[in-house]
C-alpha cells in the first residue's frame, strides 16, 4: 500500500494531494498557470484505480484539445500499463460525442448516414461555396456568418428556443444546407455535442457506450453552454464530476465559453468540495505577480491563493514603448540573438502576437532574425490544410475507409488536374438531383455508363478507375502505417511538408485504442486545426496569443501590446476575454518577460481606420496602472 501511495503521490505537495485523493462528492478545481493540473489530474486517476478500486471501464477523463488528450493517456498509461491495468478512456468532448452517437446509430436519426463530419477545409472551400452559388449570394463571407450563426445557436443553445427558424437571419439558408446535407451526406462538427446533449435530455432510448462513474474535465473554464449541458446529463446518470480548470484563462469567448461555468459550478452542484493548488512551479516571482494584476482587474474573479514556490527567482519584468515598428523589430531581433549567444536555447524563446495581419508585426523581426542566422518558425497550419496534395491524401484515406463519401470524391474532383472540375461537378450535382440519389452514387453510375453525361461522363470513367486501382494498390497494405506512409510519398512532393503529414497522422494512430484507418479519420474529421500547436526545435517559435496556450518558454516576448490590438474594439464580456488573454500570455514565461509597444505602425489602425501618422497609439489599457517597469525608447 505504501508502495502504491508513493507512486501516486509522490513529490505532489498537500494541496495537490489533497486533490488527487478526493472521493465522494462532485468537486472543483482551481488551479492557475503552473500550479501543476496535469499532475494532479493524472494521479487522481490513478488515486481511483489503484486506490480506490474503481474501475477503468468507468472512467472517462475530457479534455480540449487532441493533443493534450494523448499526452494526459500516455502518462497514465506509463503507470497502468505495467501493473496490468486497462487504461481509461481519455478523450475530447468532440471525439466523445461521435463516439456516443456511434453507438446508438440505430436509435439516432437526427444526423445523416453514415455520420460524416466535414472538416475545416471542406467546409469552407465546398459548402460554404456550394450554399454561397445556391443562395445567389454576392460574398463568401454571407455564407461564413450565417454558418458561423448556425454554430453559434447549437453551441448557446438558441436553437431549443421556440420560433428558432422564423427567427434565423437567413430562414433561406436552413433549406439549402439541408438540401446540401441530403446531398452530400456531411455533418457540421458544431453539430456533435448539441446532438449528444439533445439526444441524453430527449431520448430514452439513448445509451453511454459505458457505464460512467467518475468523470474528470480538464480546462472547465472553455466549455459552452452546449458543453456545459452534457455534462449535466452526465452527472444526472450517476457519474461524479471532478472538474479543473482557472477562470482567469477562459479566452474562448468566440465559441461562446465563459467563466461562468466554472465561477458557479458548487452552486449548481451542490456540495460540491472547492479545492485550490496554490503553488505556481513556473513563473519566477516578478512574472507571476505582473500577471496576477491583470488578472485582479476583474472584480468577479475567483480569489486564489496561488503564490510562486519559495526557492523561485525573482525574473526580469519590462515593458517597452518605441517609437515606431521598424525601431521596435530592431531591439526585439538584437535581444533575441544576444540571449541566444549567452546560451538560451532558441525554443525556448517565443514572439506572441494578439493579431499580424498580413505579418504586420512578424515580418520585419523574421526578417532581422533570419540575417542574424537564427531560425524562426511562425505557424503555418492553415497554409498546410489547404496544401492540394495533403487534401488529396486525405481524400484517399476517406475512400479506403468508405469508397460512398461524397465529400471525398467531391475534393478530388475539385484539386485535381484531370480536366475536370467546377462545371463538371455542377453538372454531377444536377444529375444527382435529378435522379434523387447523393453525389457519390452519381460519380459510380457516370462512370459505369458515361454516356449518361455527355461532356464529362468518360472522363469521370476514366478518374474513377484510376482512383480505385489506388485504392485497390493499398488494399493489400495491412499495416495502416505502411499504408499512410506509401500514400504521402505518392502524392506529397515537398519533404517537409511530407515528413509533417506522416508524424501527424501516424501520431493519431499510436495514440488510439483501434489503430486502423476508421479510427483515424474519425479523429481527423473533429479536430479543429490541421495540427495543434507544437512548437518547432531550435527555433525561435512566433505564436499567436491562443496558440500559446498549453505551452512554456523561459522568455517571451509580447509585440503589439497595445490598445489598438488588446482589447480593441471588443467592450463588455469580450474586453474581459482580451484581459485574459493577455494574463495566459504573461503566464508562458518562466524567467523573462518582455512587452513592446508603438506609438506608431505603417497603414491605418486596425480599429480606428486612423491614419498612423495622425493618431499616437497607446500600451494597452491592462498595463498603463501596473508597477512594470516601462523603458521608453525614442
Amino acid at each position: 500500500m505504501d508502495d502504491i501511495k508513493t507512486t501516486i503521490h509522490g513529490d505532489a505537495t498537500s494541496d495537490q494531494i489533497k486533490a488527487i485523493d478526493h472521493v465522494g462528492s462532485h468537486a472543483r478545481l482551481l488551479a492557475g498557470p503552473g500550479t501543476g493540473k496535469t499532475k494532479t489530474l493524472t494521479r487522481r486517476v490513478l488515486s481511483l484505480i489503484l486506490q480506490h478500486n474503481a474501475d477503468p471501464e468507468t472512467i472517462l477523463l475530457l479534455t480540449f484539445t487532441r493533443l493534450a488528450a494523448a499526452q494526459l493517456k500516455d502518462e497514465i498509461k506509463k503507470v497502468l500499463e505495467p501493473l496490468g491495468k486497462a487504461t481509461p478512456q481519455v478523450s475530447t468532448l468532440h471525439s466523445f460525442a461521435l463516439r456516443q452517437i456511434l453507438y446508438n446509430s440505430s436509435r439516432v436519426d437526427a444526423l445523416p448516414r453514415p455520420i460524416r463530419i466535414a472538416d475545416d477545409w471542406e467546409e469552407r472551400h465546398v459548402i460554404q461555396e456550394d450554399l454561397k452559388r445556391v443562395l445567389n449570394l454576392k460574398e463568401i463571407a454571407e455564407v461564413q456568418k450565417l454558418i458561423n450563426q448556425l454554430s453559434t445557436d447549437w453551441e448557446t443553445l438558441r436553437v431549443d428556443e421556440i420560433g428558432w427558424e422564423q427567427q434565423f437571419p437567413n430562414p433561406a439558408f436552413l433549406g439549402a444546407w439541408r438540401g446540401h446535407k441530403e446531398q452530400y451526406g456531411e455533418t457540421l462538427r458544431a453539430e456533435l455535442v448539441y446532438q449528444l446533449k439533445k439526444q441524453l435530455n430527449q431520448n430514452r432510448d439513448f445509451q453511454l457506450d459505458k457505464e460512467y462513474k467518475h468523470i474528470l474535465i480538464d480546462e472547465y473554464q472553455d466549455l459552452n453552454a452546449c458543453d456545459l449541458a452534457v455534462v449535466n446529463e452526465l452527472a444526472k446518470r450517476g457519474a461524479e464530476l471532478f472538474v479543473a480548470g482557472d477562470d482567469d484563462q477562459s479566452i474562448y469567448g468566440f465559441r461562446f465559453a465563459t467563466p461562468t461555468g466554472i465561477r458557479n459550478f458548487d452552486q449548481f452542484y451542490q456540495n460540491a468540495q472547492k479545492l485550490a493548488l496554490e503553488i505556481c512551479f513556473r513563473c519566477d516571482k516578478n512574472i507571476l505577480h505582473s500577471a496576477e494584476f491583470v488578472a485582479s482587474l476583474d472584480p468577479a474573479r475567483l480569489p486564489k491563493p496561488t503564490r510562486p514556490k519559495d526557492e523561485a527567482d525573482d525574473g526580469e519584468v519590462l515593458i517597452v514603448g518605441f517609437r515606431d515598428q521598424t525601431h521596435e523589430a530592431e531591439s526585439i531581433a538584437k535581444k533575441i540573438k544576444s540571449l541566444i549567444d549567452a546560451g538560451t536555447n532558441p525554443d525556448q524563446i517565443t514572439i506572441l502576437l494578439r493579431s499580424d495581419r498580413n505579418g504586420t508585426l512578424s515580418k520585419p523581426i523574421i526578417e532581422l532574425l533570419k540575417k542574424q542566422g537564427v531560425d524562426v518558425s511562425l505557424s503555418t497550419d492553415s497554409e498546410l490544410d489547404n496544401n492540394k496534395e495533403y487534401r488529396a491524401v486525405l481524400s484517399i484515406i476517406r475512400l479506403l475507409v468508405d469508397e460512398t463519401d461524397c465529400l471525398a470524391w467531391r475534393t478530388l474532383l475539385q484539386i485535381g488536374q484531370n480536366g475536370l472540375g467546377d462545371e463538371c461537378i455542377k453538372n454531377l450535382e444536377n444529375y444527382a438531383q435529378s435522379k434523387g440519389i447523393r453525389f457519390s452514387e452519381a460519380i459510380q453510375k457516370i462512370a459505369g455508363n458515361p454516356n449518361e453525361l455527355q461532356r464529362f461522363g468518360q472522363k469521370i470513367s476514366n478518374f474513377v478507375s484510376e482512383t480505385k486501382a489506388i485504392i485497390e494498390e493499398l488494399k493489400a497494405i495491412e499495416n495502416p502505417a505502411d499504408v499512410i506512409n506509401s500514400l504521402v510519398d505518392k502524392f506529397i512532393t515537398a519533404s517537409e511538408v511530407k515528413e509533417q503529414v506522416k508524424k501527424y497522422f501516424v501520431g493519431i494512430l499510436e495514440n488510439q485504442e483501434k489503430t486502423d484507418l476508421e479510427n483515424l479519420i474519425k479523429v481527423v474529421s473533429i479536430s479543429s486545426d490541421f495540427i495543434e500547436q507544437e512548437t518547432k526545435e531550435n527555433a525561435v517559435n512566433i505564436l499567436t496569443m491562443h496558440q500559446a496556450k498549453g505551452l512554456t518558454f523561459d522568455v517571451c516576448f509580447i509585440v503589439g501590446a497595445e490598445d489598438e490590438f488588446i482589447p480593441g474594439r471588443n467592450t463588455g464580456d469580450k474586453e474581459g476575454d482580451e484581459r485574459r488573454l493577455l494574463y495566459v500570455s504573461m503566464t508562458r514565461a518562466r524567467h523573462k518577460l518582455f512587452i513592446s509597444y508603438c506609438n506608431k505602425r505603417t497603414g491605418q489602425q486596425r480599429h480606428s481606420g486612423s491614419n498612423s501618422g495622425t493618431e499616437k497609439r497607446t500600451l494597452t489599457r491592462f498595463l498603463r496602472d501596473s508597477k512594470i517597469p516601462i523603458k521608453q525608447v525614442k
